[in-house]
């Protein structure tokens, strides 16, 4: 008997959390963040509180009341009722990939559980939580017993497990299939189970730099057989295959006919769009400025895939923001950034001011008021290259960057290709994998599932609601 419970990305997209159970195997896919439901009750100054453990999320149902799932520590914080265990339920997470609506939560979870990924995404993971302030919400890969005191710096690892092709995890045999999303490092796991062949996508795509990735795994999942399929569907109604080659010769164009700077607005850790404008900042002879936190980032995962440039090496520099002081001294800056700020590709705004021309900057809405220093005005190019506003939050953000475009007389283009697979991809990869059963999650459109594939069963699963099979 196999049970699975879809304790988030059931009619929603992202915040997937999934526990598979088949006899004594027990393992969880993904344990993300639900943006929508955390949105309902927290904001930028309206947080968890971390001296309540557990207890605000479980509360306001962000995270799910699950026995046996969480560490110790916040759960005897926690007031809200989940006893403590002595065994965790599950016995391990498969992780697709380092998007935090996949992997943010893993931040609660009970420290006994490994997690098995690929190595970019454990790398990845590691860069992002090295290079922000310590919080209770962020301790991916390590974290902090609580109650912490100011003197108390021990901090404990994470179990991670860097996995390619076929392991062993929570009592099942596995196979890790690397796929094409908007970030690297992303798999598709493959788990054999006592029913059939079970196929969970995370989030894929097969119209980016590494299509190649995505089509291969299709051709090694189908000749292996698929039983039950768990994939995304976040683009289920969509047409439209824009692809990142169509971004390259769009903004190529545009950043030849600009005089001035442009800047650049993607989303963090894609590195195949960072790849792409570097790719045109050689070809029009500018260089790519980006934040201490990209290098940091980029100088983790150096030599671990052939798109990752040096950031110590032309055409990039990295931007030297003012903080604190506004005086750029040393103690301005937290220790990584630091070790960041020694290369020889650092500048400050007033050291850029004289090449803007030539500069392709890779900044966002957040960092706009850089653009004020760099004197940036109506000979610039802002291209926002990143997803829609897809809440009332984001809509405001667009409102306000317009707001400061307007005020820079800065003109905009916008120009991107989705990280996810679109109806035709997501259509073709079902029959091409045959599989008997279909549970859609990482979607809004679940129901469309029934017309587009009328031959093959769909089962769409209830929040917290176990399937049994």
């Amino acid at each position: 008997m196999l049970r699975l419970t879809v304790y988030g990305g059931a009619g929603e997209i992202g915040g997937n959390k999934i526990l598979l159970e088949d006899g004594d195997a027990r393992v969880l896919l993904d344990f993300g963040i639900s943006y929508a439901r955390r949105k309902l009750f927290f904001e930028e100054y309206l947080k968890p509180r971390t001296a309540a453990g557990l207890t605000d999320l479980l509360v306001t149902q962000v995270l799910p009341a699950v026995p046996g799932l969480y560490r110790h520590d916040l759960l005897k914080l926690a007031d809200h009722g989940l006893p403590l265990h002595d065994e965790p339920l599950a016995r391990a997470v498969l992780l697709s990939h380092a998007h935090l609506d996949h992997a943010g939560h893993i931040s609660f979870l009970d420290e006994r559980i490994p997690v098995y990924c690929s190595l970019l995404c454990h790398r990845t993971l590691l860069a992002m939580q090295d290079s922000r302030a310590r919080d209770f919400e962020t301790e991916i890969t390590n974290f902090k017993p609580r109650p912490a005191f100011r003197r108390d710096r021990s901090v404990r690892p994470r179990p991670f497990r860097a996995v390619e092709g076929d392991f062993a995890a929570g009592g099942l045999t596995c196979r890790a299939l690397p796929v094409d999303h908007s970030m690297l490092g992303c798999v598709v796991f493959l788990m054999r189970t006592s029913c059939g062949n079970v196929l969970y996508t995370g989030d894929l795509r097969f119209h980016g730099p590494e299509a190649h990735l995505s089509r291969a795994m299709l051709e090694a999942a189908a000749a292996e057989g698929i039983w039950m399929l768990i994939t995304e569907g976040t683009r289920l109604d969509a047409t439209e295959r824009r692809t990142e080659q169509h971004v390259f010769e769009e903004c190529l164009a545009a950043v030849c006919a600009v005089r001035g700077p442009v800047i650049a607005d993607f989303a963090p850790r894609d590195l195949y769009r960072l790849s792409t404008f570097l790719r045109i900042a050689e070809e029009t002879g500018r260089s790519l400025v980006i934040l201490p936190q990209d290098a940091f980032l980029l100088d983790r995962l150096r030599g671990l895939h052939p798109l990752v440039p040096d950031p110590r090496a032309a055409p990039i520099l990295i931007l030297k923001e003012r903080k604190q002081s506004g005086t750029y001294s040393e103690k301005d800056y937290e220790t990584w950034e630091r070790k960041v700020l020694g290369w020889p590709t650092v500048r400050t705004s007033e050291e850029l001011r004289a090449e803007a021309s030539r500069l392709i900057l890779a900044l966002s809405f957040w960092d706009v008021q850089n653009l004020i220093d760099l004197q940036v005005g109506p000979d610039a190019l802002y291209i926002y290259s990143a997803s829609e506003p897809h809440d009332e939050e984001q809509v405001i953000d667009q409102r306000r960057l317009a707001n400061w475009l307007d005020l820079l007389g800065v003109a905009r283009l916008d120009s991107h290709a989705s990280g996810h697979a679109a109806q035709p991809d997501l259509v073709r990869m079902v029959r091409t994998l045959q599989p008997q059963i279909l549970v859609p999650v990482h979607t809004e459109q679940a129901a469309l599932w029934r017309q587009l594939v009328p031959e093959t069963t769909i089962v769409e699963p209830a929040a917290g609601v176990p399937l049994v099979f």
